[in-house]
């Protein structure tokens, strides 16, 4: 279990959200409607399975509507801008430095690439048939 007392799981069944969160299921369908801020995965005998990040999504929601007691229009802001942040990319890596020259390497290269071209001709030649 870890600090929060979620288990280590990637997926929960309905019941184990509802005893973990402590609120009713319909809670849950009510607030996946609301917010649109979770979907759970449903199989095809109809079970609702809920990804890690939909449980932490949901007790996020908890704390800010039951705790904090925060308006449900300011709790969609609040869900947008937990969205926008966790959807922006990461900012690029620097390009890693180019690969010292080996003794050589320019010959290989020259001939792999002359190889390349003749094949491609080749089968340019063979579309035309």
């Amino acid at each position: 279990m870890t600090a929060n007392g979620i288990p280590e799981k990637l997926a929960f069944r309905r019941k184990e959200v509802t005893q973990l969160v402590k609120l009713d299921g319909r809670v849950l369908d009510f607030w996946e409607n609301e917010f649109c801020a979770f979907a759970p995965t449903i199989n095809q005998a109809g079970e609702k399975f809920y990804s890690r990040q939909d449980l932490d999504t949901i007790m996020q929601i908890k704390q800010w509507l039951i705790v904090e007691r925060i308006d449900k229009a300011r709790v969609r802001e609040l869900l947008a801008d937990k969205r926008r942040v966790t959807s922006e990319p990461p900012p690029p890596a620097e390009p890693p430095p180019p690969p010292t020259p080996v003794a050589g390497e320019g010959e290989v290269l020259g001939k792999i690439r002359t190889g390349l071209e003749e094949i491609l001709t080749m089968l340019g030649d063979r579309e035309k048939m």
